[in-house]
Formats: C-alpha cells, structure tokens, sequence
C-alpha cells in the first residue's frame, strides 16, 4: 500500500477513535429515556459531545420531533462530510455507498408518500435531508404524482433499472411496497458488498464479517417475511434474496422452507448457523416479535461492528466500524424521542433499543 495512502488510513482511523470517545454513554442512554419531552431531549443532546456543535442553533423551546431528528442526523452526515475529504479510490466509493442507506430510506420515505400523500408536499419535504454522494433529485421526485412519475424521475440514477419491475406490480395493482422497499435494499447492500473486493487484502479481511453478516441476517429476514408474512413460494422468495452471500447460501435458504412451522425452519437453520438461529428463536418468542427481531439483528450487528472497530491499529476499517455504531445510535436516540413522545412506558420501551447498556456486569436493558 502506497505510503500516504497508508498514513491517511492511519489519521481516519485515529479522528475516528476521538470521535467514538463522544458516543453516548450508558447513563447518557438512561437520563435521555426519562425526559419528559422532546424540548427536554433536545436541551439535554446540546449538553453532549457528540451532539452539541449540530444542535447549537436548533431552537429548543417548542422544538418539533422532525426538525430535531433532522439536526441528530446531521450529526453522522456532517462527520461523514469531513472524512469523504481524506478518502480517495476503493475506500471513498465504499464510503459512499455506506451513505446510501441514508439516500435509500429517503427514496423508500418518498415512495410511501406517493402511496398515501399524508403530508403535504413542503411538509415532506422537511423529512429528507442532503446526503454526501447523492444523485437523487427531492424537488424532482417530490412533484410525482404517481409510482410512474417517480420511475421517471429516476431515470438518471442507479435505482432506475431494478425498480422498473416493482413499479409495473404496484401500477398493476400490488398493494404492498415490500418487495418495491427489497428492491432498493438489495441495491444498496450488494453495491457495498462488492466495494470490498477493491480495498487492500487486510482491509478487506477486516471488514468483510461486519458486511458479510449483515447480508446474511438481510436475507434471513426478508425469507422470513415473504414466507411468513406475504406467504410467496419458494422460488418468488428466492428471486427476492440478496444477488450476494456471505455464509448464508441459497441451499440453506431452501433447506429451511422443508419446516413446516418457523420453529422447525429455526431449528434446521440452527443445524449449521446456531448464532443466527438463536437471534430469531428469542426474538419470536417475544410480545411484539417483529419488532423484537429487528432490534436484536441490529444489536448483533452492532456488536460485531464494535469488535471491529476494536481490532488491531487504527485504519480505515475503524472509520467505517465506527461511523455504523454511530449509525445505530442515531436510531436509538430517534426511537427514544418516539417513545418520550408517546409516553411509552421506559423499561419496556429500553428493550428494543439496539445498544446493549452494561452496568455492573450486566445488560441491565435486557
């Protein structure tokens, strides 16, 4: 690896260390869950060092849900800024496909806008944010008037081809955006799936169980919901999977639909991957089981990407571990302010946060 290359590496991975010193801490989690509102949230973050340069000119007083978690967003994409500048090659277009699960939650946001037009256009608007590497147009998509003006608007994007087929379903009369929302996903996942192959040989080892594990518990998931929820076939299912693998292959995935109930298909799934199996099995035995299983793949992943994060001296691979766990504490904080919103009740609603809190020895959330 080029000298410079190798020192830039070396000074991401370093900033990325300092940057991670300001995550949340535990009692951080634990005071943010007991406020009693979203001007109480949004004056506490300001207090913090990970939040309070991005909340600083955020009005607090009779701040809106929206608004504040737009500035917390602000708060990964105005880093991931800063860091694009030292990236160059293989590792900014990983970089920047990372990023495009930001642009892809929007481009799913705006589809089920068009699908139920709730808020007005300037209201909608509010909700999507400017994300580094984007070619998406919100102004463009945002004056559709249907699925078929949204396909128009993405000619000139990578989504245009593989929604081509989803669109038509729902111009057809498919009801459900779940296999339009896959669709995207999938996209998503494999083009940063495939950036691996590019990086430097150790690079590429380090990071490829953090990614790598994500696109199983991805395929894992979507099987689990076209089979069970959408009741598709085994062969309409497969077509929907991930064109990548990583552990999980596509016989394991057939081996499974030979269970006739989901414990069975836990079980022979159990037979060869236990850690995933047991991820489910807890997660279904759950009240709000959906919601429970997607809260603990996000926590495993979360894990894996913190133990990478960890590994051997600072380098790109620490930027990009890191900048995933700020990622998931940006969904935990954001489901706090829902959850001090609707005044669910705390110690249920710490359950389903993705961060695992250790007091003492133990997950005292769990």
């Amino acid at each position: 690896m080029h000298s410079t290359s190798k020192g830039q590496a070396t000074a991401i991975g370093v900033k990325s260390h300092v940057l991670f010193s300001k995550l949340l801490t535990s009692e951080e989690y634990w005071a943010l869950l007991n406020l009693n509102s979203i001007s109480e949230i949004a004056d506490f973050l300001k207090q913090t060092e990970g939040y309070k340069e991005h909340l600083e000119t955020l009005p607090t007083a009779k701040v809106h849900r929206v608004n504040l978690e737009n500035a917390v967003k602000s708060a990964i994409l105005s880093e991931a800024t800063a860091f694009l500048f030292y990236l160059s090659g293989p590792r900014r277009q990983l970089f920047i496909d990372w990023l495009g699960w930001y642009e892809a939650e929007h481009l799913k946001s705006i589809f089920r806008w068009v699908r139920t037009k709730r808020l007005d256009r300037d209201e909608m608007r509010k909700r999507l944010f400017a994300v580094p590497g984007s070619k998406l147009s919100y102004d463009l998509l945002l004056n559709s008037r249907d699925y078929n003006d949204v396909l128009d608007a993405l000619k000139d994007t990578r989504y245009y081809r593989v929604l081509t087929e989803p669109v038509k379903r729902l111009i057809n009369g498919e009801e459900s955006l779940f296999s339009l929302e896959i669709a995207i996903d999938n996209l998503v996942e494999t083009s940063l799936y495939n950036d691996l192959k590019d990086l430097p040989e150790n690079e590429q080892k380090l990071l490829e169980p953090m990614f790598g594990t994500r696109i199983d518990l991805l395929n894992l998931y979507h099987f689990h919901r076209c089979v069970w929820y959408y009741h598709m076939t085994l062969e309409e299912t497969l077509s929907r999977m991930l064109p990548v693998k990583y552990k999980v292959k596509t016989h394991h995935l057939r081996d499974m639909t030979k269970g006739t109930s989901w414990e069975e298909r836990i079980d022979r799934l159990g037979a060869t991957f236990p850690v995933y199996a047991e991820i489910f099995r807890n997660a279904l035995q759950q009240e709000d089981k959906e919601l429970a299983l997607e809260m603990s793949i996000k926590r495993y992943n979360y894990l894996k990407a913190l133990a990478i994060f960890q590994k051997g001296s600072p380098g790109f691979h620490t930027a990009i571990s890191y900048f995933i766990l700020k990622s998931h504490e940006l969904d935990d904080v954001i489901r706090v302010i829902e959850n001090v919103r609707y005044d669910y009740d705390r110690r249920n609603a710490a359950n389903y946060l993705i961060r695992p809190i250790i007091s003492g020895g133990e997950p005292i959330w769990q």
